[in-house]
């Protein structure tokens, strides 16, 4: 290996990365993932489709298979089939099979890695009580927001829209709806500072209080009770799924309709392959997040604010919104990585259902249909992306980074799951009985009754993506003033810096664009 080449090796993994390599490494994970679920339908006999990342309802089987260790541990009778038993009501058992997902072991594992590797984790970082209880809350509408949506942001931004899920299309609307209302709250209440995707102790020991807010001389968080509580959740919820995923123990065992059912997605249940695969898919992608910060809700935050805070930076300066925040959304950076991962995955897709007659899945449930879910459930999930700073997938990466705000956002979680399985017939009966649109996908609508129709209108729509993601890049160049190689290549840091230093040379612009002065501490919204 050539000097050079261990020298730009050691730099991908001891710095953080842009947001395009970010997308990259989330295309490949996703591919990574598809080709695992494909092998295993072939090797059991079933028909294989491409199916990206899901896991949501694998979190939900995480959550359930913690509450039955619980209620084995201590003797406890189990609330979701108590109530039934004593009504003579059959008992379903709830929404969840007690299970492990693969994937999102694998985003806390990436993050983690990424945390050894730059020698940095993030416990470092304070968020006052506030922060915290935001979090939570953002984690309960979230995590119900999925129930009534069919899936989280993942599953709609980074797996739906660019399979053409009409549903995905919609909730993502009603997802920017309830993440600009978070968003304006938040700001108004002081919490604007914490609106960082990323954190690194180099940047926020070396800036204003304005520019990093969560760096505070001489914290310890592991002085704060809640600390230790919510750690210890985390480490009992992903401790129980991985030890029954790997052992599928009696005790873990889940009742259902009078059947004891073996925990779902175990080894013995999907083999080592299934679990190789998706295990690795998931530690793919959570370091590529975890490199970058990388997420879906500010995709569209950014999408909404990037002209306003070039026009009038100043304004959201004053809410204390961070600089390098700014110029993230500016940049468009979150929505070229975004992009960037739709375009490595569907090419994929297309390539594999053109040549090998394999399609895209999301089909045949009323969760991959339009309902009124869709819009009440996007709305909470872009609000509770927005509160917890970070949407769902960013949450198990940030969990293996150590940052406290996600551990307390993730027992949220656990609490916004509760409605739906406790009442899972209602819900239902709901999604059920507000059907909108039945058709899945717009190229089945487009082209109804031809399936080479249905590949050309995807291909194109490939086309149309890649596109989109030159014009993005061109515009992030202009409304930030960095040269397009910059915004591809560099971590957003030291793109900030880089650009600080430039418009500090060229009397406090870049190119257009007023480079705002440093919001003074204590100065977090508008008097």
């Amino acid at each position: 290996m050539s000097a050079q080449t261990k020298s730009l090796l050691s730099r991908a993994m001891t710095k953080q990365w842009s947001f395009l390599w970010a997308g990259i490494a989330f295309g490949i994970a996703q591919i990574i993932y598809m080709v695992g679920l494909w092998v295993q339908k072939v090797e059991t006999g079933h028909a294989p489709s491409l199916k990206p990342i899901t896991v949501t309802t694998d979190l939900g089987k995480m959550f359930r298979g913690l509450e039955v260790a619980i209620y084995n541990v201590f003797a406890l009778p189990d609330f979701e089939l108590y109530g039934k038993a004593l009504d003579g009501v059959a008992s379903t058992g709830g929404a969840f099979i007690p299970g492990v997902g693969w994937p999102i072991v694998g985003m806390m594992i990436g993050g983690w890695l990424v945390t050894r590797a730059e020698k940095e984790s993030r416990i470092w970082a304070h968020y006052p009580a506030k922060v915290l209880l935001v979090s939570f809350i953002g984690g309960m509408l979230f995590s119900y927001g999925t129930r009534l949506a069919g899936g989280c942001t993942l599953n709609h931004l980074l797996g739906g829209i660019p399979l053409l899920n009409i549903h995905s299309f919609i909730t993502a609307v009603f997802m920017a709806i309830g993440g600009a209302m978070a968003f304006w709250v938040m700001s108004r209440t002081g919490i604007a500072p914490y609106f960082k995707h990323q954190e690194t102790l180099r940047y926020a020991k070396n800036n204003d209080k304005g520019e990093a807010a969560t760096y505070q001389a001489g914290y310890n968080g592991t002085r704060r009770p809640i600390f230790w509580l919510a750690l210890a959740f985390s480490v009992a919820m992903f401790g129980t799924a991985i030890y029954g995923g790997l052992f599928n123990p009696e005790s873990l065992q889940h009742l259902k309709n009078g059947s004891m059912i073996a925990f779902s997605k175990s080894l013995d249940a999907k083999g080592w392959f299934y679990v190789a695969a998706t295990l690795s898919a998931g530690i793919v992608a959570g370091f590529g997040m975890a490199k970058s910060g990388f997420g879906t809700e500010c995709s569209l935050v950014s999408m909404e604010v990037a002209q306003p805070m070039t026009n009038n930076d100043a304004r959201f300066a004053k809410l204390g919104v961070p600089r390098i925040t700014r110029t993230l959304m500016r940049g468009y950076l979150p929505l070229i990585g975004i992009v960037a991962s739709w375009v490595v995955m569907l090419g994929f897709i297309v390539v594999v259902w053109t040549l090998f007659d394999v399609g895209p899945a999301f089909s045949g449930a009323l969760k991959y249909q339009t309902t009124v879910g869709n819009l009440i459930g996007g709305l909470l999930l872009g609000m509770g992306a927005v509160m917890l700073i970070g949407c769902e997938i960013r949450s198990y990466m940030r969990i293996g980074m150590g940052y406290l705000n996600t551990w307390v956002g993730f027992m949220g979680f656990a609490i916004g799951y509760l409605p739906f399985t406790l009442f899972y017939d209602a819900h239902k009966a709901f999604l059920q009985n507000t059907l909108l649109i039945e058709t899945y996908k717009w190229y089945e609508y487009i082209s109804p009754n031809s399936i080479a129709g249905q590949k050309l209108v995807l291909g194109l729509w490939w086309v149309a993506l890649a596109g989109l993601l030159v014009f993005l890049v061109r515009l992030g160049a202009r409304n930030t003033g960095a040269s397009i190689g910059a915004l591809l290549h560099h971590n957003t840091e030291d793109l900030e810096v880089a650009l600080e230093v430039k418009g500090k040379n060229n009397g406090g612009r870049i190119g257009d664009v007023t480079v705002p002065q440093p919001v003074p501490a204590g100065i977090v919204a508008a008097e």
